[in-house]
């Protein structure tokens, strides 16, 4: 009888070492640990549990195939994905055309449940899913804006026969900026104007400098300042041509009324209120 007791008990620790040695060697899929979003909105740094691979063999560095990148509706964006087949991070670059107010929530995905692995072919959940903030920045001219009515520039209404303006400047510092001439009641612009532009913040206020590189309709550079006014918010924009001319843009110090010295007063002092 106690030899039979020894063998029960025998045979019931080896069913336990048995159990646990399976659990111990058991391949858990790999998942996602981390998401940091760099601070100019760029680069998501993506980290992993462990080493993944595109293949179940052990093979193929992740791609724009392998991660399904989200953002909210009314962020536009493209991206690609930087892997070494084996490393446990990924970047995911993103080029964003649209604004970032930094309260936005990137999502990353598997594409499929057969587009990431680890080493020994486990597959990555497809319900797999972590989330990166935007970062927030301070957007200065960046946005959708609209000027018309009292807020054109009588310079713009008196000279160029202007009616109204709608201006983009977009988050990749490219611009489109479309005038409509008085008289003109369609939706066409009688002028469109790209290019892109360089922004920095002055030490003056809450005023900023702008230097745009104008393209089209012709080839041209402005400078001056610009700032956005809050309660309500109104862009107030000043700027000269001053290739080919001999125009002095206005400065934070001298603030807004300063092209030439002052000379032109408040006349060249464009408002925009922003429709995105």
């Amino acid at each position: 009888m106690k030899n039979k007791s020894l063998l029960m008990l025998t045979i019931a620790f080896a069913g336990i070492v048995g159990f646990s040695s399976c659990s111990k060697d058991e391949n858990l899929a790999p998942k996602f640990t981390k998401a940091e979003l760099s601070a100019d909105n760029k680069i998501i740094t993506v980290t992993f549990s462990e080493g993944v691979y595109a293949n179940a063999d052990k093979t193929g560095a992740l791609d724009a195939t392998s991660l399904l990148v989200t953002a909210p509706a009314d962020i536009d964006f493209t991206y690609t994905v930087d892997h070494t087949a084996g490393n446990a991070t990924a970047s995911v670059n993103l080029v964003i055309t649209s604004v970032i107010q930094g309260t936005e929530k990137f999502t990353i995905k598997p594409a499929s449940a057969t587009s990431i692995y680890d080493n020994e072919g486990e597959p990555m959940e497809a319900a797999a899913m972590i989330e990166s903030n935007a970062a927030s920045k301070d957007l200065g001219i960046m946005g959708k804006w609209l000027s018309e009515g009292d807020n054109v520039a009588p310079l713009l209404v008196t000279y160029f026969n202007v009616l109204k303006v709608e201006a983009e400047f977009k988050t990749d510092y490219t611009y489109v900026v479309n005038q409509f001439n008085i008289g003109n009641t369609t939706t066409v612009p009688d002028l469109v104007f790209t290019g892109n532009y360089v922004i920095e913040k002055s030490t003056f206020d809450n005023i900023w400098t702008v230097t745009v590189n104008q393209d089209l309709p012709y080839a041209a550079v402005a400078s001056g300042i610009f700032e956005v006014k809050t309660n309500p918010e109104v862009l107030w924009y000043e700027v000269v041509q001053t290739s080919g001319t001999q125009n002095v843009p206005p400065t934070p110090a001298d603030g807004f009324g300063s092209s030439n010295g002052g000379t032109l007063g408040t006349i060249n002092i464009q408002k925009f209120i922003r429709v995105q």
